[in-house]
């Protein structure tokens, strides 16, 4: 594949993934999942790769899943939204499900859709520019892949996904346990990749299987059935389409996407 993009880079046995739509702030549409999807299927098959970093360019590590794109597909009731929600939910947990270990190197807003990314690596690291959230509530959207409950608790997710807030500082996402790793500004890819050489340096079979072996026991507390009922649940709220998301889809369609995110943070204040 001819990746334009995302680019695409290997060294000392580490895969690099860096998200490269800048101007969007690395808002996911079909061909980047596409690309990356790709990239992550590439890296997991080579000997020569033992750990995967996920970056970005830009000022933003990303804005989520491209709401513009979604516009014009025009998706209605439970069948589109059922294949949408479904190619969403698998992109994001190749990172969770990837046989190898895959790093998060987050800067900037890391939003919606990218902070499921950010929270399905097995290691997110941050700097001091992370800003961290989930709106959909605030919109009348659904979440794709609820995993945060799972890595931060219940009543820490609920506080962030019930509000809707989407300007949790990487201070506090570091306390919450969202991030592992807190570093100064511009040094979360350093930082990323010093992590990456240490397991890199380590057996690669000790490495895999104990990442299966945790997610395994994750498993066996119900994660994966939980997150495959909340993606029903995310179909449903989809295909409802409430008076907060027509009304959301109305100023999109007429004023853009800037006078949509207007309205949907002016009704919070």
């Amino acid at each position: 594949m001819e990746y334009t993009q995302i680019t695409l880079a290997i060294s000392d046995r580490i895969g690099f993934i860096t998200l490269n739509r800048p101007k969007s702030l690395n808002a996911l549409n079909g061909q980047m999942m596409s690309e990356v999807t790709h990239a992550m299927a590439d890296l997991t098959a080579r000997d020569d790769v033992h750990v995967i970093v996920l970056a970005a360019e830009g000022r933003a590590f990303s804005a989520g899943f491209d709401l513009k794109e979604a516009a014009l597909k025009k998706n209605v009731g439970v069948g589109d939204w059922s294949r949408v929600l479904r190619s969403d939910f698998d992109f994001i947990m190749q990172f969770w499900d990837c046989p190898k270990p895959t790093i998060a190197a987050v800067h900037g807003h890391c939003i919606a859709g990218g902070l499921e990314l950010a929270v399905a690596c097995d290691i997110t690291i941050a700097d001091t520019t992370a800003v961290f959230g989930e709106p959909e509530v605030r919109f009348g959207a659904s979440i794709a892949s609820l995993i945060l409950p799972w890595v931060i608790g219940p009543k820490a997710a609920k506080d962030i996904l019930l509000t809707g807030r989407d300007d949790i500082t990487a201070e506090r996402a570091y306390q919450l346990g969202i991030v592992n790793h807190l570093v100064e500004p511009g040094k979360h890819r350093e930082k990323a990749n010093e992590v990456a050489k240490l397991i890199a340096t380590a057996s690669a079979l000790s490495v895999r299987m104990t990442k299966r072996a945790i997610n395994r026991g994750l498993d066996g507390q119900g994660m994966r059935n939980a997150l495959l009922a909340s993606v029903d649940s995310a179909i449903l709220i989809e295909a409802s389409m409430g008076p907060e998301r027509e009304e959301f889809d109305r100023i999109r369609s007429t004023d853009g996407l800037k006078a949509a995110i207007a309205w949907r943070n002016a009704r919070s204040n």
